[in-house]
This record gives C-alpha cells, sequence and structure tokens, in this order.
C-alpha cells in the first residue's frame, strides 16, 4: 500500500490494486497550485475519488472537468452530486457520516468532520486501515467515535493550520497531537500544509510535518510522521 501527498488535501491512495485520489486540486482561481510540475495528466488510472466538501481548496471544477466521468465518485451530501453529475459524471454516490458504500471491493465508510459545516472524512478499508480526515477542525467527540468504532492505523490529517485574520477552523500541529492521542493510530500523513502564502494577520498557514515529528516527541506519542515533504510516497 501506497499514499502519496500531493497538494491541499490530495493525495493518491494505492490499495488493493486500486489508485484512489481524494478532493482533487490542480488549479485555484485558474492559478495553477505547487508543485506546479504535477499536472493532471501525470495521474494514473483512478478507480475511485473521494471529496470531502465543496470549498474551492477541495473540489476543483477544472480539474474534474479534466478527469474520466466514468469514474466512481464518493461525496458529502448536497451540491456537489448535482455538480458532478452536470460535469457528466456517471457514478455518483453521496455518503453521510457513519454510512458506508463498496468499490470494487473495497469498503469505504464516511466520517463526520468539523469545518463549516456538512463535511466529511472518509475511512478506506483496505491493506492497511486507512483515514483520510479531508478538512476538520479539532473535536473530542468525532476523533474518539472514529478511534472506537473503525480503529484507523494510518491517518491522514490536515496540519497546517490555515487562517485568516487570526481565525481558523483547520488543525495545526498542537491539535493534530491531541487528535492522534484519541486515534491512536500508528502512522500519520499530513496534509494542507504549504500550500497558502504566509501573509500575517491576513493568511497564515504555520504548521509542517516537521513541527508535529518535535511535538509528538514533546508528547510521548509513538505515532509515526512519513511524507515529509509534498509528493513524497509513503510505503504502508
Amino acid at each position: 500500500m501506497r499514499v502519496t501527498y500531493i497538494r491541499w488535501s490530495m493525495c493518491l491512495i494505492e490499495t488493493h490494486g486500486l489508485n484512489i485520489l481524494t478532493d482533487p486540486v490542480f488549479r485555484i482561481f485558474g492559478r495553477r497550485q505547487p508543485p506546479v510540475d504535477y499536472t493532471v495528466d501525470r495521474l494514473p488510472p483512478l478507480d475511485m475519488i473521494v471529496v470531502s466538501h465543496r470549498h474551492i481548496d477541495h473540489w476543483d471544477r477544472w480539474t474534474m472537468a479534466h478527469l474520466d466521468r466514468d469514474i466512481p465518485l464518493l461525496v458529502r451530501p448536497h451540491r456537489i452530486a448535482a455538480d458532478a453529475r452536470r460535469l457528466g459524471f456517471t457514478q455518483v454516490r453521496e455518503l453521510a457520516p457513519w454510512e458506508e458504500a463498496e468499490v470494487q471491493g473495497l469498503r469505504v465508510t464516511a466520517t463526520p468532520a468539523l469545518h463549516f459545516g456538512g463535511e466529511v472524512g472518509f475511512v478506506l478499508h483496505g491493506e492497511r486501515t486507512v483515514y483520510f480526515a479531508g478538512d476538520t477542525s479539532f473535536d473530542v467527540g468525532i476523533f474518539t467515535a472514529i478511534a472506537e468504532r473503525l480503529a484507523p492505523e494510518v491517518v491522514i490529517l490536515p496540519i497546517g493550520g490555515l487562517s485568516f485574520f487570526g481565525r481558523t477552523q483547520h488543525i495545526d500541529p498542537p491539535q493534530a497531537v491531541e487528535a492522534l492521542r484519541l486515534l491512536k493510530s500508528q502512522v500519520v500523513i499530513g496534509t494542507h500544509w504549504g500550500c497558502a502564502p504566509n501573509l500575517p494577520p491576513l493568511v497564515e498557514m504555520p504548521g509542517t510535518p516537521q513541527s508535529l515529528v518535535e511535538l509528538l516527541a514533546q508528547a510521548g506519542l509513538p505515532t509515526q510522521v512519513r511524507g515529509m515533504y509534498p509528493l513524497d510516497t509513503v510505503e504502508l
């Protein structure tokens, strides 16, 4: 099994012989996103796409218009499904928290998230149990429930702490440590970091995998941080 973090919350997950793409985004407001040399034509043939919510850094119509419309698409309820069908996608399924679907033999469970409302994460029950958090704030109840119900071995977690004028709905490294304390996962792969410029107080995105490594060591937690840079492929 392999996971490659690309940008924002977009990862390529390879498991059970399937290629799964999370929250695809290659452009925002028409601008190519770093790493700019990873273009849509570099993607392998995809077997599934999961989309956590409809914000522009997670649901990019330009990207979706350049992908095969017959790829199975799992999305949060409301609006995204209608958008996808207008773009011509033929296999769209909406999953509310704790609902499940099976695609080509791979079971997927949607999980709650806390962001601006209506978001979901996804747990993939492949060679390892992988929790893709999408975009979420820290919430004791959500992470406790996911740990108790699904016991993910690997967590793909936003860690950048993106904020606007000092306000945020995103996890930063100190909150990621507390989330991992609850989730009890063996491995964490950070996402949603290094994508936005640091222009305080307007925009800040201070979290990095390196800072998460240091904080986990200080907390005495055994969770391993893997994937230290965009396009690092983690073998699991």
